[in-house]
């Protein structure tokens, strides 16, 4: 940013000071400077490995005008029925419908959307994470108004003024001026203000025939420099002067605590939706050997009506559950892709594009947690709660700030002012020391009116004591939802125990079945078959369960920490290992 000063020439005037200034550089490059360094600043408050967002470049929205922006009534596409076309369907036949939704799975294996892969993509992508980044970005611009209050604040006015009198008995027949006020002022640290004023006015007049000498002319250039200050001794003075910026500070810790904690909960969003689409692929899986498994019982019964040693029936029936399992996996199968497009939106991936969902998962080995350590631990690392215990703070000092507009006003100003009067065209208007005034004031202004101010006091006190229930309130949550954590990870456990012994138990089962399927009728072989699926389904979602159990315990504990990329960070000790299937060991073939 340059400063560069000229003098210029008017009507035969002296040449005036006009300061120009020209950018060297884009000015919103140094907002977006300051904003990183401030984005910085707050994350590396914060501590515990917080991450920075990612803040380069700053888009340059710059609002483009195609003719749209100024119209009154935008037009509406509404076509009526005979403007639309319709094509009905040419065949209804379960294989063709089935045929037809499986044209559009995602086969490639480029299209593999790892977990990893997701979560990175999510980071730079996903709508909310942007949301939380511009909330931080926000709360810096807002800090940064107010850190700019409390610099000098310079202004320069330049008015040019001309007037022309008719009347014949006038004094003046026309005049014209120009005016610079060039002012500077700053705000005092415990209240009140210093002010600089420089004003120049040069002025041409012409005399009307009122005057003494008709059609003379005279120019003046005077110039006047004022110094002046104001400072309050009772009513707004003290730290409640600096109590915006103050604010302002504290709003960046609280932001940059809320970015960090929304980074920790949408980690576990994207997770959990992963999780779910890895399970429903498992369950469509299992469908799909529930199918194998039903047309190799339909064939056997076929083979054994064939030969005279079982019934129609049970041929027939057979290979009815076979063409219903088939019937039911189309079904999954769509909603399997509608979840994939959702999960697509969830981390704004581009819509068209196929996707292969990961069947291997990672598998976070259980922790040994003891109850109340694990309370403590929350209480003190949970970021929203340190931020709810300052912000009982703030609601202090604005009862002390309310308590402070009851006192009256004492305020002491003064100024000192220098004038000049130059007739004789001095090229620069230079104020005078003759022309020196001085002025100095204290007034007492006696508090007879505070209802309003009382009213006010009245008003942080009660917000004070609800954000006082509201902490005490919110701690207990934390606490009981940390001991709720502890014991779903517990009953996850047990659960998982339970589906994994059921799962064994239907392939014994099914065993069984093939080394003499004599003995068993079609509804029995049926009912093991689905209870195997349903076993293995049942494993695939306690398994999903332990996994989400153990990332809310630490979500709520205040322990999860997560990489620029949106990964996790493993806190020593921690055992992550990848599962081929939804499980905690191999699942059998």
């Amino acid at each position: 940013m340059g400063i560069r000063i000229t003098r210029c020439a008017w009507g035969g005037l002296p040449g005036a000071a006009v300061i120009l200034t020209s950018a060297c550089s884009d000015p919103f490059a140094t907002i977006d400077g300051r904003v990183n360094e401030l984005l910085a600043e707050g994350t590396s408050n914060v501590g515990g490995g917080a991450t920075l967002p990612y803040t380069d470049p700053w888009p340059a929205n710059r609002v483009e005008d195609r003719g749209e922006l100024d119209i009154e009534r935008p037009a509406t596409w509404n076509p009526s029925a005979e403007e639309m076309t319709w094509t009905s369907l040419v065949s209804t036949e379960a294989g063709s419908v089935i045929d037809r939704l499986n044209a559009v799975d995602a086969t490639d294996e480029e299209a593999l959307l790892t977990l990893d892969e997701a979560l990175q993509w999510a980071v730079g992508h996903a709508f909310d994470y942007t949301y939380a980044e511009e909330e931080f970005v926000l709360a810096c611009l807002n800090l940064l108004v107010q850190r700019h209050l409390w610099t000098p604040q310079i202004a320069n006015d330049i008015t040019a003024e001309h007037q022309h009198y008719e009347s014949s008995t006038a004094f003046a027949k026309s005049s014209s001026a120009i005016v610079n006020d060039l002012s500077v002022t700053q705000k005092l640290p415990w209240g009140g203000q210093v002010a600089a004023n420089y004003l120049a006015t040069f002025s041409h007049l012409v005399h009307g025939e009122g005057s003494s000498t008709p059609d003379a002319t005279q120019d003046n250039a005077i110039g006047q420099f004022t110094l002046s200050a104001s400072i309050p001794f009772l009513r707004n003075a003290g730290p409640i002067a600096r109590e915006s910026i103050i604010q302002s500070e504290r709003n960046l810790i609280y932001a940059s605590r809320a970015f960090e904690g929304f980074r920790r909960q949408f980690f576990v969003d994207v997770v959990q939706a992963y999780l779910a689409l890895q399970v429903q692929k498992q369950e469509l899986d299992n469908a799909l050997d529930t199918i194998s498994l039903l047309e190799r019982m339909a064939e056997r019964q076929r083979a054994l009506y064939d030969a005279g040693r079982a019934r129609l029936y049970d041929a027939a029936e057979s290979e009815n559950q076979a063409l219903q399992q088939r019937s039911q996996v189309a079904g999954m199968q769509e909603a399997y892709r509608l979840a994939v497009d959702r999960f697509k939106i969830l981390i704004n991936y581009p819509v068209q594009l196929p996707v292969l969902i990961e069947r291997a998962s990672f598998s976070i080995a259980p922790p040994s947690i003891d109850l109340e350590n694990a309370v403590q631990i929350a209480l003190g690392q949970r970021l929203d709660l340190q931020s709810r215990r300052d912000q009982l703070i703030d609601g202090r000092r604005q009862v002390r700030n309310a308590l402070n507009q009851l006192l009256p006003d004492l305020d002491l100003a003064g100024s000192l002012r220098l004038g000049s009067a130059d007739e004789y065209y001095y090229s620069f208007t230079i104020p005078s020391v003759e022309d020196l005034e001085t002025e100095i004031s204290l007034t007492l202004g006696l508090p007879l009116n505070r209802t309003n101010e009382r009213i006010a006091v009245r008003q942080a006190q009660v917000e004070l004591e609800r954000s006082r229930r509201q902490y005490s309130e919110f701690r207990d949550e934390i606490a009981v939802n940390v001991r709720n954590a502890v014991r779903t990870i517990d009953a996850s456990l047990l659960s998982y125990d339970i589906q994994r012994r059921n799962v064994e138990i239907a392939q014994l089962n099914i065993e069984s079945i093939d080394a003499d399927p004599d003995t068993y009728t079609v509804i029995d072989q049926t009912q093991a078959i689905r209870s195997l699926q349903q076993a293995r389904n049942g494993r695939a979602r306690a398994f999903r369960t332990v996994q989400q159990s153990i990332l809310n315990y630490l979500l709520d504990t205040g322990q999860l920490r997560v990489s620029p990329e949106g990964g996790i960070i493993e806190i020593p000790g921690m055992n992550i290992e990848r599962t081929a299937s939804l499980s905690f060991e191999q699942d059998e073939a």
